[in-house]
């Protein structure tokens, strides 16, 4: 994958991702936006190609293991 398409994977995930963070969990944990970002630079280089599956992972992620982005 060149960078270009990088990075319209990963805004397209990162979008996707953050419209689905209610602004309570914006409020309560402030550095999500980073958290976000380091998940997804995470499934990129792991070779994730679909930014759907992308920001449904890092959003179960979220859900699912919540200590881990405090």
């Amino acid at each position: 994958m060149t960078v270009a398409q990088e990075i319209e994977v990963y805004n397209s995930a990162y979008r996707l991702a953050w419209k689905h963070v209610s602004e309570l969990q914006k409020r309560e944990k402030p550095n999500i936006a980073s958290r976000l970002h380091d998940s997804i630079r995470s499934q990129i280089k792991q070779g994730a190609t679909e930014p759907l599956f992308i920001a449904s992972e890092v959003l179960r992620d979220f859900e699912f293991n919540p200590e881990t982005w405090d």
